[in-house]
């Protein structure tokens, strides 16, 4: 494929911008439908590749938040369309997680700027549940998708499966934890009136919504549903304080509320 004379050093754009830089096959639009690359039309600079970056990382769009809206109307379609290829305008489970950690921090930092200034230190009390190392929230994850498939076995739902859905459904929980810091924000009275009842909220939103969501996307009484997703949760908490003693293992719950 001819290129443009550049001088030593310099990038070679193609000069043929109707082909795909990678491996020459026409393309019909911005990818090329034979190796996924993007078409490129011009050098690269600085603005775009911030733009880039937006989008693949940070991505808090139509896409992001057509995914919250789902995964509160109907959890359980969400996960079938994604699992069945039906993935147009929504963001994958791992894009979403990534998305909703970063929604999370600018929350978490939103509410460190304007709690001193109105005289509203509780809602510094909710920023225990926001944010984190992904790194660890998403191993986190894993090993609630394997509890639940070592506990509840099926045979229609394999873990892979049990994996996107734990994925999509601890995103909403983290969005939903960074509702409360703005809402303390907004009202005229305290809402975390104790480290305990912070706690409380907290890990009762993440029961209430999980077992709602898996309900929906696994039709079964809402009674055995909670009593599921209570046992994985206290099994889950249980075993990672026996292992990492109860500090380390709270800090990475909601209770993390109480080692502060």
């Amino acid at each position: 494929m001819n290129t443009e004379p550049t001088e030593p050093g310099e990038p070679q754009l193609p000069q043929d911008r109707d082909h795909c830089g990678s491996c020459g096959t026409l393309l019909l639009g911005d990818y090329c439908h034979a190796c996924g690359q993007r078409r490129i039309d011009a050098r690269l600079t600085v603005r775009p590749f911030l733009a880039d970056v937006a989008r693949r990382v940070l991505r808090v769009d139509v896409a992001f938040a057509l995914t919250f809206w789902r995964t509160l109307r109907g959890p359980g379609a969400l996960v079938n369309d994604y699992l069945i290829g039906r993935r147009q305008g929504i963001l994958d489970p791992l894009h979403y997680f990534v998305s909703s950690v970063f929604a999370q921090f600018v929350v978490a930092s939103i509410t460190r700027a304007l709690a001193p200034l109105i005289s509203r230190e509780s809602a510094m009390s909710w920023l225990g549940s926001l944010g984190g190392i992904v790194a660890i929230k998403i191993g986190l994850i894993l090993w609630a998708g394997m509890l639940w498939r070592l506990m509840f076995r099926s045979r229609i739902i394999n873990l892979a499966e049990i994996y996107v859905f734990t994925t999509y459904a601890a995103a909403t929980t983290g969005l939903l934890w960074a509702l409360l810091p703005l809402l303390d924000l907004a009202v005229p009275f305290d809402l975390a009136r104790s480290e305990a009842s912070v706690a409380t909220i907290t890990l009762g939103i993440e029961v209430v919504y999980v077992t709602y969501a898996v309900h929906d996307w696994v039709p079964r009484p809402v009674w055995k549903v909670f009593f599921g997703v209570a046992c994985v949760l206290l099994v889950g908490y249980s075993i990672l304080a026996g292992v990492l003693g109860v500090d380390q293992a709270v800090s990475f719950a909601p209770l993390s509320a109480l080692t502060r």
